[in-house]
């Protein structure tokens, strides 16, 4: 059963109508236990700017529990969704994501470029977690 299917509904239509801002909100707004069914939505959904958003949402919860869902995402041959996985598993700065972000560096694209320009964004947010982990163990 689909719990929040009417509430996630309802917000992805709003983001649809030119809301992104309300949408993005609203669905923050919802009990935690939305996040596996966002997560079954961003796995169906073909719009880019909606499954960014579904990215962007389920990390903005911060729970640990997405970090494998965010690796999927890294996986995503659209720059605006791992960027936005990069961009939890980042904020997260765990162990767990920084393992996540090391195992992507074997990650290859269509195009050499593509390659190169995911793996310097993806070094870049090794580096911030790795400073994050290193000042937080000194405290």
């Amino acid at each position: 059963m689909q719990r929040f299917a009417s509430q996630i509904a309802y917000y992805l239509e709003m983001f649809r109508r030119g809301d992104a801002d309300n949408a993005f909100h609203g669905l923050l707004e919802i009990d935690r236990d939305i996040l596996p069914e966002l997560m079954a939505v961003f796995r169906l959904e073909r719009d880019v700017g909606l499954r960014e958003l579904l990215v962007e949402v389920i990390w903005e919860y911060r729970e640990r529990s997405v970090i494998p869902f965010l690796g999927e995402a890294l996986s995503d041959s659209e720059p605006r969704i791992w960027r936005q996985a990069l961009n939890g598993l980042a904020v997260m700065a765990s162990p767990a994501a920084l393992d996540v972000l090391r195992a992507a560096r074997t990650q290859e694209f269509r195009t050499q470029r593509e390659t190169e320009g995911f793996r310097r964004s993806l070094e870049e947010a090794i580096e911030q977690v790795g400073r994050v982990q290193i000042v937080g163990t000194t405290k």
